[in-house]
């Protein structure tokens, strides 16, 4: 039976030994760990489940505290790391698009995160004189769920590609975790697009540059767990055995449909989903107009 995670660093670890055709780095810094992996080959894709491409993976102390000087290094980390993986031109634009649904919390760090967003496509059209050579093109899109448009994400997203153009298209989502310790504390960021609405379970037409022709960067934080993830780090925590997992398993598939969809989040996932929100779009920022410092951006944003 299988725990369902989004995150490769979990998908990696949970293999018994290692895999060829997969890479991986870990730099430790005094309130951030970052671990690096980059998957090569067919083969170690299938073996983990994730797409052959970059994945890094920030975590942080814990995204919800107060904290302005681990704030400040969470943005300053997340501007970095995105920028050395999206690595596009100074004058290339770039399409936010914030996926999930705002009117659940756990699900709503996409919309969160472009309303924070400093957009400047209408800006750099309409005066363009007025608008430094430095500031890149942004636009921003919030696309809602299905259940409330009728229409697959996908679609939307390749509608506003052929007509604004963008190069590259940079999509912020929920994920899933494996393990209760990484919700609201943990930053993925890929370079092989993502599936929207994975972390709530419910998986929509995949946006990569496969289907929609530019490249597509996925950033996104785990919110949820899914429901048999605690109950086996429980197991796990008090030391139970090979036999009683395997017993505990098999009594939850015979439970099944009942519970096979729930899944968990923290008592405080409103504060987590809304600081992680401005710590990416802030991260984004950072990395897309490097003329501004983030002072500036500050000021200019909607924080």
């Amino acid at each position: 039976m299988q725990v369902r995670t989004d995150l490769a660093v979990e998908a990696t670890g949970m293999q018994e030994e290692s895999i060829a055709g997969i890479e991986s780095e870990t730099e430790e810094k005094d309130r951030i760990r970052i671990d690096r992996i980059r998957i090569k080959s067919p083969d170690a894709a299938e073996r983990v489940g994730k797409p052959c491409g970059n994945y890094v993976t920030i975590t942080v102390r814990d995204l919800s505290e107060n904290d302005r000087d681990e704030y400040e290094e969470a943005c300053m980390c997340v501007a970095k790391e995105l920028g050395d993986i999206l690595n596009i031109e100074e004058n290339a634009s770039v399409l936010a698009v914030g996926l999930g649904n705002e009117h659940i919390t756990a699900d709503s760090i996409g919309p969160k995160c472009v309303k924070n967003l400093l957009v400047t496509r209408h800006i750099k059209e309409i005066m363009p004189d007025e608008v430094d050579e430095s500031v890149r093109s942004v636009s921003a899109l919030s696309p809602g769920v299905m259940a409330f448009t009728g229409i697959e994400t996908s679609e939307i997203v390749r509608g506003v590609i052929e007509k604004t153009k963008p190069d590259t298209v940079i999509a912020i989502d929920a994920l899933a975790s494996r393990s209760m310790s990484r919700l609201g504390r943990t930053i993925q960021i890929a370079d092989t697009g993502i599936n929207p609405g994975s972390g709530v379970g419910n998986n929509r037409k995949e946006l990569s540059e496969k289907t929609l022709g530019v490249k597509v960067i996925a950033i996104g934080v785990p919110m949820v767990v899914d429901a048999v993830t605690v109950a086996l780090d429980a197991m796990e925590a008090t030391g139970a055995d090979e036999d009683e997992i395997h017993t505990f398993f098999e009594t939850y598939k015979r439970m099944e449909p009942m519970n096979a969809d729930m899944v968990v989040t923290p008592k405080d996932v409103d504060s987590l989903s809304s600081q992680s929100a401005r710590i990416i779009a802030n991260g984004i920022n950072l990395a897309l107009q490097r003329a501004l410092d983030r002072e500036d951006i500050d000021r200019y944003g909607h924080f």
